[in-house]
C-alpha cells in the first residue's frame, strides 16, 4: 500500500470514527454492575480500587504523596538450565517484599514465552504443558504475601512479546496458566491483559479460559502510538466493548500519555536519512540491507529478529510507514493526539486530571494502573536518547522530581 493511499485510508477512518462516537458511547454504560459479585469480590481481595503505577522506584513517600498504593513489575524466570532458582529471581523476589513491607502492593506480570522456550519448555508442545502449570503454580506458592494481584505474561499479540507465538498459541499459553493458578490463588486475584489489535480478537480466544480470571487486564496508549483516535472517550468505548465481550471485572493495566515529541520536518526528516547515508526512502528501500546495517544496534536487532526474511519492500511499509517510523525519525507525526491534550508535560497532566475519574466511576472497572513512574534516559525500542516514543512516560523525570502528571494524579487518585 503506498504511503499517500495509507494517510487517506487513515483520515477517512479517524473521521468515520469520529461520527460513530456518539452511537457507540452508550457501550460502556451499565447501571448495574455496581451490584456485580465478581467486582465486589475482587475489590475486597485488593482492598479497594487499586491505584496503581507500573514499574515504581522504591521512593515509598513519593508514591504515597501521590496516592498511588500499587506496583505493577516483572517477574523474571525463575529458574536456572540446571533447574535451581535464579539468583535474579531471589533477588527480584527481595526487591518486592521491600514494596510490601513498605505499603507498596505488587502487581507482578509472569515471563514471556520466549523466556520458556529458552529454558527448554515450548508452549506448543503438549508434553511441556504440566511443566509450564508447575512454574504457574510456583509463582501462586511463592509470592503468597508478596503479590497480591498476577497478570500471566504481558501484551499478546504484540510481536516483540509474542514471537515466535501465534496469537491462538499465545492464548492457550495463557489460559494453561491461568487453569493452574485458579484452585490454589487464595486471596491473589488472576488474569490477563490485551493490547494493540489484539483487543479485538484476544478476549474472544480466551473464552474458554475466562472461568478462570478473577479480572480482564486492558492497556490503551489512544493519542500516542496511532493517528486515528483524537477523542478521550474513545477510552471508555473499548473499556465497555470489552466488559461486554468478556463479562469479567476489568483493570486497566497500562495506560499513560507521552510528555513530550513532536512532528519534523521534511527537511529533519531528510537529515536523519542523511546521517544513515541516504538522501530519500526511496534510495534507501534500493539498498535496505545497507540501510538496517546502520540503524541503531538495538532497533535493527529487533528488526531482523522478528521479521528475518522480509523483502526491502516490506521492510521499507515497517521502517517508513509502520511502528519503527517514529523510533527512525525520533518524533512523533503530525495527527498524533488527543484533541485538547498536547504532548507536553502539561498536556500529559490533564490527560490524567480528566481521565482518571471517568475510569474510577465505572463500577465494573476495579483498577488503574498508570504508565509508568518515572522517565526512561533511552527508548527501549531503538536505544536513542533523543527518541520520544518511550522515554517521556513518567510522572516524575530522569532524577526523580516530581512532573505535572505527577500532582494530576495525586489529585485524581484522592478522589
Amino acid at each position: 500500500m503506498s504511503g499517500a493511499l495509507l494517510v487517506i485510508l487513515k483520515k477517512a477512518l479517524a473521521l468515520i470514527l469520529s461520527l460513530i462516537t456518539p452511537l457507540l458511547f452508550g457501550i460502556h454504560w451499565e447501571p448495574l454492575s455496581k451490584y456485580d459479585k465478581d467486582c465486589r469480590i475482587v475489590e475486597e481481595k485488593i482492598g479497594g480500587f487499586m491505584k496503581g503505577v507500573c514499574h515504581a522506584d522504591p521512593d515509598y513517600d513519593s508514591l504515597k504523596g501521590a496516592n498511588i498504593e500499587w506496583t505493577r513489575k516483572d517477574i523474571p524466570f525463575p529458574y536456572n538450565k540446571d533447574g535451581s532458582i535464579s539468583q535474579r529471581y531471589v533477588n527480584w523476589k527481595a526487591e518486592m517484599k521491600a514494596y510490601s513491607d513498605n505499603g507498596i502492593k505488587i502487581f507482578a506480570i509472569t515471563p514471556y514465552p520466549d523466556d520458556y522456550l529458552e529454558y527448554g519448555l515450548d508452549p506448543r508442545d503438549p508434553a511441556d504443558r504440566e511443566g509450564i502449570q508447575d512454574i504457574a503454580r510456583f509463582f501462586i506458592k511463592d509470592l503468597e504475601g508478596i503479590a497480591g494481584a498476577i497478570q500471566v505474561t504481558n501484551e499478546m499479540g504484540i510481536d516483540r512479546f509474542t514471537h515466535p507465538l501465534t496469537l491462538d498459541e499465545a492464548a492457550d499459553f495463557i489460559g494453561m496458566q491461568l487453569e493452574a493458578m485458579y484452585p490454589v490463588r487464595g486471596d491473589i486475584i488472576i488474569g490477563y491483559n490485551l493490547g494493540g489489535l489484539a483487543i479485538i480478537s484476544l478476549p474472544f480466544k480466551m473464552t474458554e479460559y475466562h472461568k478462570y480470571c478473577d479480572y480482564v487486564g486492558l492497556d490503551m496508549y489512544l493519542g500516542s502510538f496511532e493517528d486515528i483516535s483524537h477523542d478521550i472517550n474513545h477510552y471508555l468505548v473499548i473499556l465497555g466493548f470489552v466488559r461486554k465481550v468478556t463479562g469479567k471485572p476489568i483493570i486497566m493495566c497500562e495506560f499513560g500519555y507521552i510528555g513530550y515529541g513532536e512532528p519534523k520536518s521534511e527537511a529533519e526528516k531528510k537529515a536523519v536519512l542523511q546521517k544513515y547515508g541516504f538522501d530519500s526512502e526511496e534510495a534507501a528501500t534500493a539498498d535496505m540491507d545497507t540501510f538496517i546495517s546502520r540503524l541503531p544496534e538495538d532497533m535493527k536487532e529487533e528488526i531482523l529478529e522478528l521479521y528475518p526474511n522480509y523483502t526491502a519492500e516490506e521492510y521499507a511499509q515497517i521502517l517508513f510507514e509502520g511502528e519503527y517510523k517514529n523510533h527512525l525519525y525520533t518524533s512523533l507525526p503530525e495527527g498524533y493526539g488527543l484533541n485538547g491534550y498536547a504532548h507536553t508535560p502539561e498536556g500529559q497532566a490533564k490527560f490524567y486530571k480528566d481521565l482518571i475519574p471517568k475510569i474510577m466511576a465505572k463500577d465494573y472497572c476495579v483498577g488503574a494502573v498508570i504508565y509508568c513512574w518515572g522517565d526512561s534516559d533511552s527508548c527501549y525500542v531503538c536505544g536513542q536518547e533523543e527518541c520520544p516514543v518511550e522515554t517521556g512516560w513518567g510522572l516524575v523525570d530522569n532524577d526523580g522530581k516530581p512532573k505535572p502528571a505527577y500532582y494530576a494524579v495525586k489529585e485524581a487518585f484522592a478522589d
